[in-house]
């Protein structure tokens, strides 16, 4: 299996949440599954989803705070660099707090999960606790200041989690690519795209970002043994839709979880949650993701 070759790999650390599990140890929060966005003028948000449970390969987990799964997150603010790798030393950080104005619902995922950015000051983000079945459900949110409100359902919600959004002047998403559907992201009706691609198994990972010849560049995943990735090109108006050959980040992870794309500066970086147990910006080259689509 072919690994993608990265130019630098940033892992991100937090301050230690600790609490007492409820087998009566001292445990602590995970960090896992970052996402992020960068403006043209090189500002940066950074969300660190950190949770109270650990999973393992063979696709076991410990919950260590019964009985809720529960997930929070970090903000940090700050500014890109010219010419030095991500690094985000000097980063403003808060908690991210989610403002609960609006009935909840008992559910076994307590919080906020896997949010992707549609551009810098809003977000879809996952909060079962407002679906009236407690079952994991889409909203549109705004980021204000370290808050998350006016909560916006989405429809449909339920089959698929990981809607990958793109354009921030019109935003759209793709809402799965087996099949390969798009919509306007409030609107509950789809768009089928014939790709004559096969990509059963295969599931949203990223946003889009503008790339070549008017085509938004998106990663997708699929989890068999391990996780695999593919680039996707789309083009929103032809919709031609091209797939890279299929890759991994790391040899011996066995969780690789892309969140965001960001390109700054002629530059892509990508948010990389692994083994649900840590949290990596990586940064790769346009030529090198070029080359993935040839054999």
């Amino acid at each position: 299996m072919s690994i993608f070759p990265t130019i630098a790999v940033t892992p991100i650390y937090l301050p230690q949440r600790q609490f007492r599990d409820s087998y009566g140890n001292p445990n602590a929060y995970i960090p896992m599954n970052p996402s992020m966005h960068i403006t043209p003028e090189g500002e940066v948000t950074l969300l660190i989803r950190s949770v109270n449970y650990r999973k393992y390969k063979d696709k076991q987990f410990t919950l260590y705070e019964k009985p809720w799964s529960t997930s929070s997150y970090t903000i940090l603010r700050g500014q890109m660099t010219a010419n030095r790798p991500f690094q985000y030393d000097g980063f403003k950080q808060d908690e991210l707090v989610l403002e609960y104005n609006q009935p909840t619902y008992s559910s076994y995922w307590k919080g906020m999960e896997d949010i992707r950015f549609i551009k810098k000051d809003q977000v879809l983000v996952t909060i079962p606790e407002f679906n009236p079945g407690g079952n994991p459900s889409i909203f549109m949110a705004t980021i204000d200041s370290n808050r998350i409100s006016f909560c916006i359902p989405c429809e449909p919600s339920i089959t698929e989690k990981n809607w990958m959004p793109y354009d921030e002047e019109n935003p759209m998403v793709i809402y799965s690519v087996e099949p390969f559907l798009i919509k306007e992201i409030l609107d509950p009706e789809f768009t089928t795209v014939d790709t004559n691609l096969s990509l059963k198994g295969y599931h949203g990972s990223t946003n889009g970002i503008p790339f070549k010849d008017g085509y938004q560049l998106f990663l997708i995943h699929t989890s068999r043994d391990i996780s695999y990735h593919r680039w996707l090109l789309f083009h929103p108006d032809t919709h031609d839709t091209r797939v890279s050959s299929e890759f991994i980040f790391f040899r011996n992870t066995y969780i690789e979880f892309p969140c965001s794309l960001c390109q700054w500066d002629g530059r892509i970086f990508l948010s990389l949650g692994v083994n649900d147990d840590s949290a990596f910006i990586v940064e790769v080259t346009v030529a090198d993701i070029m080359n993935s689509f040839h054999p």
